[in-house]
């Protein structure tokens, strides 16, 4: 089973644990009891080692509200320009004799900002790449009510290996730091803490609204009220990939979005979901809304629900409440309600087709779950029905721009489940179930209430943003993030443990991602990289596991990466993996490649830091030793965008540890600008002296037309591009009612020329329909056109 695969493959570095104090000292939170310091400045850092790319803040925001305009947010996958989210806020709110007060981040009013002693910044530590950011509310300036002495201390973590790098976790401690007058008295009480996400999906590429066209539900133990139209005991999809083909498809009763084929309705109130097929559910003797973990060493499975289903070509029949066994083995592990609110992209009502996800261009669920707080571990579970035994959240909520709470009061009664638009609910239905259309909603999951929160109190929560293809996508990733949560630990999700408590996050690491460097040349792009990856220790290996680099390429954005070469340090025949779906490449007639691949004789030639993209061609040598081509790569051509990066891999079965898959490091040492945008490398030609070009021009703009925004352009610097330009020639740009705009003189003899589109009186150009006129000294010349949509 795949899911128990992951599991117990991990387990086994719990033997390592007594050995590795410097990776216990790494996954050990340090004491953070400290005065808080002064406000510092806000800023924002990026993630972006795994497929999911996200702005974090120092002042209690994820995400950046500038998107599309800004920095990624919650951009699945990365590089590819589709974003998810309009801004995530952080909230805590407490009852201060009888008053509702709420600390909060929210659009246009923040009221968290970071200690200028604790500066935001990412580095390594217990993930590939962490975040260290602290902030406080003690600034009165920026409150309406008084505040309430706290100091948040946030962790955010990243990977980069498959089952991993599709989320990104957040340690919080909320800190009482300040107590008495000024400060919301000696004690909190009621106190809640919330995530609330205003999630856009589909931000930089719906072609119709991405903010009004969105759909909201949670997923986990939700109080089971059928009269409201809530109810977490369904069971009409598989929880876990029970066949082991990789994939939750109609076998696992999800079509090809990864949405139930049970859904009646997923996109539209109105319109019936066109894949919806009664008779195609796939029970499993699971709900839906719960994990299923498996553990070897965890306690005896009970199956949820009585029903047959298909196993490995086997009827199984189940009977709730009766030990689950598969094949004649009993299950071990837990079985855990996921706490998690999402939104995806439902149809958009204005127009007349039924475009959920538009079409397949914006499959992914976006989501937010609660892995860990100290609210289980202090008060018990809530116990509301008998089988409410588990830590969960305390309420899931929803409202629309039109329901947006601007007071404290609101804040905290939509987080204490007694607001209005709550509706009497702990857990907000679909708003389908309700009688809501799509919309632009925003959800909120919090956790509480917490008593007697005194000055030098701590509160301990773990939250993951998570992405996926569909309904599917998105649960099998946060499960995985539950799993990396607690591989390591003493702990599991029945009797959690906080962060510092112990080991968390044990997993396999890659080598760290190689230094980069490019530069063009004509037709072509030169190269080279540094050797860090082949220095530095495996944290669970304890020496270095380098096996070998990567050099990929991707043109016009660094989201499709094709690879172009390998290099590996080992003389002895090897499988090709593909690391982004772990298949092994295979020939013409379906046989893995085994092969040696360059340099074939690593003891004389070394390892290469080297290489120049000029279209070669991929060669290894098989088992008799003679040269056989894997593929052929295209020459890059003149003056087009490309990005490129390159990684590393290891290979732990060759220091003794094949129970650990070998791992790629992140495609992330693409070149960028000042402001960490992605800036592409234009392969360009040079000119020999005299050389004038082709006889007649034959010049054109890319992109064309430019489609962009205000904001877009002063964040990315766009331009437009003049390509195939002959070595010297003036460009002079015309509006259509012929007003000379700007001149540009190209003389670099080059093949390519930018222009940023500002006027020569340096101001930006409208939206509109452009002319460009080339002139040569020789008395060449075209005439062609571009156009320009600025947006809003």
């Amino acid at each position: 089973m795949k899911a128990k695969y992951i599991r117990i493959v991990f387990t086994v570095t719990l033997i390592l644990v007594f050995a590795m104090s410097s990776a216990l000292a790494r996954n050990k939170n340090e004491s953070l009891m400290k005065p808080a310091g002064d406000s510092g400045e806000n800023s924002f850092e990026v993630h972006k080692v795994g497929k999911v790319w996200n702005a974090v803040s120092n002042f209690g925001v994820f995400g950046d509200p500038n998107v599309p305009a800004g920095l990624p947010s919650m951009e699945w996958p990365g590089g590819s320009g589709v974003h998810h989210l309009w801004e995530g806020r952080f909230w805590v709110a407490a009852n201060v004799d009888g008053e509702k007060r709420c600390s909060h981040a929210d659009y246009g009013n923040y009221e968290f900002a970071g200690l200028g002693d604790w500066p935001l910044t990412l580095g390594s530590g217990k993930s590939v790449e962490d975040s260290y950011s602290r902030y406080d509310d003690l600034n009165a300036d920026i409150h309406s009510t008084e505040s309430m002495g706290l100091e948040i201390r946030q962790r955010g973590l990243t990977w980069s290996t498959k089952e991993f790098d599709d989320f990104i976790i957040y340690e919080m401690e909320v800190a009482r730091v300040a107590s008495g007058a000024g400060y919301s008295g000696d004690v909190l009480n009621d106190v809640y803490v919330a995530w609330v996400y205003d999630s856009d999906v589909g931000t930089g590429i719906d072609p119709t609204s991405a903010a009004i066209d969105d759909a909201v539900d949670f997923d986990g133990w939700d109080g089971n009220n059928p009269e409201r139209n809530i109810t977490y005991t369904i069971d009409m999809v598989h929880n876990l990939d029970w066949d082991l083909d990789g994939d939750f498809g109609p076998v696992e009763g999800y079509d090809e979005r990864g949405i139930p084929l049970g859904w009646h309705h997923a996109g539209s109130p109105s319109l019936p979901n066109p894949n919806y097929d009664p008779a195609a559910v796939q029970p499993d003797g699971f709900y839906d809304e719960y994990q299923v973990f498996l553990e070897e060493d965890g306690p005896e499975i009970m199956w949820q629900t009585t029903v047959t289903f298909m196993y490995n070509g086997s009827a199984v029949s189940t009977i709730a409440g009766d030990v689950a066994v598969l094949d004649g083995e009993v299950l071990h592990g837990y079985v855990i309600p996921r706490n998690m609110s999402y939104m995806y992209d439902a149809d958009d009502p204005s127009s007349p087709e039924l475009d959920t996800q538009e079409g397949g261009v914006v499959p992914g669920f976006i989501g937010g779950r609660m892995i860990y707080s100290d609210h289980f571990k202090m008060y018990g579970a809530y116990g509301e029905t008998e089988d409410d035994i588990h830590s969960r959240v305390f309420s899931h909520g929803w409202w629309n721009w039109e329901s947006d709470p601007g007071t404290d009061k609101d804040k905290y009664d939509y987080m204490a489940a007694t607001h209005n638009a709550s509706q009497g609910n702990f857990f907000m239905p679909h708003p389908f179930s309700i009688g809501a259309p799509t919309f632009d909603y925003r959800w909120l999951t919090a956790t509480g209430p917490f008593y007697d929160f005194k000055e030098g109190d701590v509160l301990n929560f773990v939250y993951v943003e998570v992405m996926g293809t569909g309904l599917a996508g998105m649960r099998s990733n946060a499960d995985n993030a539950l799993i990396a949560y607690y591989t390591g630990s003493a702990g599991n999700p029945y009797e959690p443990t906080a962060p510092d408590e112990d080991i968390h996050y044990l997993l396999p690491v890659p080598p760290p991602v190689p230094e980069l460097k490019y530069s063009p040349m004509n037709n072509g792009v030169r190269l080279a990289w540094d050797n860090s990856a082949e220095l530095m220790d495996d944290p669970l290996i304890l020496e270095p596991d380098f096996a070998g680099y990567r050099v990929y390429r991707s043109a016009y954005s660094p989201s499709e990466w094709t690879l172009l070469s390998i290099f590996d340090n080992t003389d002895e025949l090897t499988y090709v993996i593909d690391f982004d779906n772990g298949d092994t490449l295979t020939d013409a007639s379906g046989e893995p490649y085994f092969v040696n691949l360059p340099p074939f004789d690593i003891a004389n030639s070394g390892i290469n830091h080297y290489y120049e993209d000029v279209g070669d061609t991929m060669i290894a040598q098989d088992a008799n030793g003679n040269e056989i081509t894997l593929w052929v790569n295209e020459r890059p051509l003149n003056d087009l965008p490309y990005f490129y990066a390159v990684t590393s891999y290891d290979n732990p079965a060759a220091h003794g540890r094949p129970e650990f898959p070998p791992i790629e490091s992140s495609k992330v040492n693409f070149a960028v600008d000042e402001d960490g945008a992605p800036k592409a490398i234009h392969p360009e030609g040079l000119y020999e002296v005299g050389e004038t070009g082709d006889a007649e021009l034959n010049v054109s703009v890319y992109p064309n037309p430019y489609i962009g925004a205000s904001l877009l352009e002063a964040k990315y610097k766009s331009k437009v591009n003049f390509i195939n330009l002959p070595p010297n020639c003036r460009i002079n740009i015309y509006a259509l009612a012929g007003d000379l705009i700007d001149i540009i003189v190209h003389d670099d003899g080059t093949t390519n020329e930018s222009w940023n589109m500002e006027s020569r009186n340096e101001q930006e150009i409208a939206t509109g329909l452009y002319v460009y006129v080339i002139e040569t000294n020789d008395g060449r010349r075209q005439v062609g056109k571009f156009v320009v949509l600025r947006g809003e």
